[in-house]
């Protein structure tokens, strides 16, 4: 009997040691009333929610601030405010204030958002009331995408997209067809036969072939118009083509030489403005 009173206890001390006693507060800690009691002043507390559950990156951050919203007019002050890590929506949160920096006359609210990397992922829809005038101290925060700049366009690919557009629409156009010749009579320096494109607002495009006196030396001009005025210049002479672009205000944004940007063709900018602009004038007179 004494073995067996021996054994026995021992099977009681070996049970014993065997239990894993669970951290205090482990559980606990998930939830916004256990936030709370740890915390060692007022607290306020919820959930944030969003249409539907997210899982965001490890270094996502929940920011919650506590609002003083009592004036319609201004920005509201911001009386408290705190960072915590957050890893997915829905997820609880916990704001500890100081209870002397709430004024039971006045009006707050709460306002959320989540960032990561410093960018603003999600923000809250609006600004739930807490605390005073009837507001509770638990509040669920609904959630939703932060609009995200565009990012800038690149007026040179806009520019060019555009002109290649326009260029394929030419046959809804009206055609006229002309030459003329440069320099005076029995002293011409060059042919030029032109076809040109023209709608209600006026010459929309006037392509040109430009032969010497001597009929060789072939080249080709095309001009492209916007609110009546030179958009798009192209001149291609002996193998080597430049492709100049003006904006809505005449400047230059796009300078090309042979396909690829080049400052130097920027330098025939003037000069094919003011041959855009002779060859619309014919083209209008015709």
């Amino acid at each position: 009997m004494r073995f067996l009173s021996v054994s026995l206890v021992s099977v009681a001390l070996l049970a014993a040691c065997g239990k894993t006693e669970q951290p205090a507060g482990q559980n606990a800690a998930a939830t916004p009333a256990a936030q709370a009691a740890q915390s060692d002043g007022p607290v306020v507390t919820g959930m944030v929610l969003a249409d539907a559950p997210r899982q965001l990156a490890g270094n996502a951050v929940l920011n919650v601030r506590l609002l003083d919203v009592t004036r319609a007019e201004g920005d509201p002050m911001v009386v408290t405010q705190n960072s915590t890590p957050i890893t997915a929506i829905p997820a609880q949160f916990s704001l500890p204030y100081n209870s002397a920096d709430v004024n039971s006359i006045r009006s707050y609210a709460l306002d959320v958002s989540v960032m990561e990397n410093g960018q603003v992922l999600f923000v809250s829809t609006g600004h739930p009331g807490v605390l005073t005038n009837g507001k509770p101290k638990n509040v669920d925060v609904m959630l939703a995408q932060a609009m995200t700049a565009a990012a800038p366009k690149d007026p040179v690919a806009e520019l060019n997209k555009e002109y290649a557009d326009f260029e394929s629409r030419l046959g809804g156009l009206t055609r006229k067809t002309g030459n003329r010749v440069i320099g005076p009579e029995g002293k011409e320096t060059a042919a030029i036969g032109w076809d040109a494109f023209v709608d209600e607002s006026g010459v929309r495009m006037v392509r040109e072939t430009v032969t010497d006196a001597d009929g060789n030396n072939r080249s080709t001009r095309k001009f492209a118009y916007k609110d009546g005025k030179p958009w798009v210049a192209i001149s291609d002479a002996g193998g080597a083509e430049v492709k100049i672009g003006w904006d809505a205000e005449g400047k230059v944004v796009v300078a090309e030489k042979n396909g690829q940007l080049d400052e130097s063709a920027g330098k025939q900018a003037d000069a094919l403005k003011r041959e855009a602009v002779e060859a619309a004038e014919i083209v209008a007179a015709h």
